[in-house]
């Protein structure tokens, strides 16, 4: 899925590949250099589970950012899962060995099925450029059903490899979140700076002769 980085799925038993025109479509084309790198769909008995890796660029990264990337995968997960969402609950993030991970639940309906949702996002980077890659997995079985079979599934769901970590922000993106996080402090260091500049200029303009 990413330069030294795999993922290794835990399937059902009896599972089936799901046919390639019903996944979802998953479009990255706002993000420069992003590409999908896996997209997968098992099932098995009522069981549904889905797959999706994203790799992009990660220059600009900065920590806070995990917060709405994952934001913006929930979203794509459920306008993606071909179901009426009832409930959704995301859980908390945690940073584990260079990488974001969170949890979510919900319920909803497919057709006439009362279906219960459980999955996860993992956030991290890898290779020599630090690119971003996300995965969300998703599984859904009858809300009727015994035991918990998505959340075995998901927790013999493993990476290989191994995440590196994030790349040091641009001083634009510092700039940004410093003024997000001290706005008077950067006022105040812009108004310095704005009269020092004010104060050369000044100085070199031309002055009239007598």
């Amino acid at each position: 899925m990413a330069p030294g980085l795999g993922l290794r799925l835990a399937l059902p038993a009896g599972a089936s590949d799901t046919p390639e025109e019903a996944l979802p479509a998953i479009d990255v084309s706002a993000i420069a250099g992003a590409k999908v790198a896996l997209l997968r769909g098992v099932e098995a008995d009522e069981l549904s589970l889905r797959a999706v890796c994203v790799t992009a660029p990660s220059r600009q990264w900065v920590t806070g950012l995990e917060e709405l990337v994952l934001d913006r995968a929930s979203g794509l997960v459920r306008g993606g899962l071909g179901v009426a969402i009832e409930r959704w609950e995301a859980g908390p993030i945690h940073a584990r060995s260079q990488r974001f991970e969170q949890a979510f639940e919900g319920a909803g309906r497919a057709g006439a099925r009362a279906v219960v949702i459980r999955g996860q996002h993992v956030l991290g980077f890898a290779g020599s450029e630090h690119d971003a890659a996300l995965c969300s997995l998703a599984c859904l079985e009858p809300a009727q059903g015994t035991g918990d079979r998505c959340g075995a599934l998901l927790g013999a769901t493993a990476f290989e490899g191994a995440f590196v970590a994030p790349p040091e922000p641009g001083l634009l993106v510092r700039t940004i979140f410093l003024a997000a996080e001290q706005p008077l402090a950067m006022t105040a260091a812009l108004g310095v700076l704005a009269a020092a500049g004010v104060t050369v200029l000044l100085a070199r303009r031309p002055r009239p002769r007598p």
